[in-house]
């Protein structure tokens, strides 16, 4: 069947899609609905949205994709229409690459995969808050909200924290920079240590991310001290619903992030092919 690519009619669409495909799967995909209508694509049958794309251009030249198929419109063509249409435009703009983003426990996506002989790249954890210290004092550690004129100062930090060139790291950011996003730096007698900031999700959930500690101050447990200190701030913000991800090879990060209390809840897989 040929189906038609267009505009997402309305976020609401993409929610009832996802819960549809993780009711199925039994997995837990969130593709992002709230910030849909930059990026994506669609295919409906009549006024149901059957497929859904979205690209995320974290670099100039790679890709990120998230993508969901209603159970009952599979091995249709679906999928096949919306990456085609996602490929032709992506390349048109430079780029070379699409990094694929699926649940780790999804059959249907890694057989998709399986077919595109896209490599696989690595895997992340998903953690979410169990338990927090609400009345934590600042200890040595403290957080202040970021200014503008922190930009190059977040911009090196996380440059270092993640040994990411500078360029990469500033167009990663251009593209995280949104308002729906806070920014705190840690600071250790009014000394930047790190930076760590957060994606605000509807009305109480928040989503950890670009954490990370300036390469001369790890090793010292700033980084554990950061993460307490901004989960509190989040519980202020009636943000109780914490989660982030890190990927499976950084034990490191991996034991602050358990040891503050988060626990493992599922876990994602990247993939790639080249256009």
């Amino acid at each position: 069947m040929n189906w038609t690519v267009e505009e997402v009619k309305q976020a609401d669409d993409v929610k009832m899609l996802e819960q549809a495909v993780n009711a199925n799967d039994k997995i837990d995909v969130k593709v992002g609905h709230e910030s849909v209508g930059q990026n994506d694509y669609a295919v409906y049958d009549g006024e149901t949205l059957v497929g859904y794309l979205m690209l995320f251009p974290y670099l100039p030249n790679e890709y990120e994709v998230n993508a969901l198929v209603h159970p009952e419109y599979r091995k249709q063509g679906v999928f096949t229409a919306l990456l085609e249409t996602a490929r032709q435009d992506a390349k048109l703009n430079g780029c070379e690459a699409f990094t694929f983003v699926i649940d780790r426990n999804s059959a249907s996506g890694k057989a998709v995969l399986e077919h595109l002989q896209a490599a696989y790249q690595f895997s992340e954890y998903n953690l979410v808050l169990k338990k927090a210290e609400l009345f934590l004092k600042p200890d040595e550690v403290s957080l202040r909200e970021a200014t503008a004129d922190d930009r190059p100062l977040i911009i090196a930090t996380l440059s270092e924290a993640f040994g990411d060139s500078v360029d990469v790291t500033e167009n990663i950011y251009q593209q995280i920079d949104t308002p729906d996003r806070v920014t705190y730096i840690g600071e250790v007698d009014g000394k930047p240590v790190g930076v760590i900031r957060a994606l605000l999700v509807g009305d109480d959930a928040a989503s950890i991310h670009a954490f990370g500690v300036k390469a001369g101050e790890q090793g010292k447990g700033y980084g554990r001290k950061m993460l307490k200190q901004m989960v509190q701030q989040l519980f202020r913000m009636g943000r109780t619903k914490v989660e982030l991800d890190v990927e499976t090879e950084n034990k490191a990060a991996l034991e602050i992030y358990k040891r503050a209390g988060f626990a493992e809840n599922g876990g994602y897989e990247f993939y790639m092919i080249e256009l």
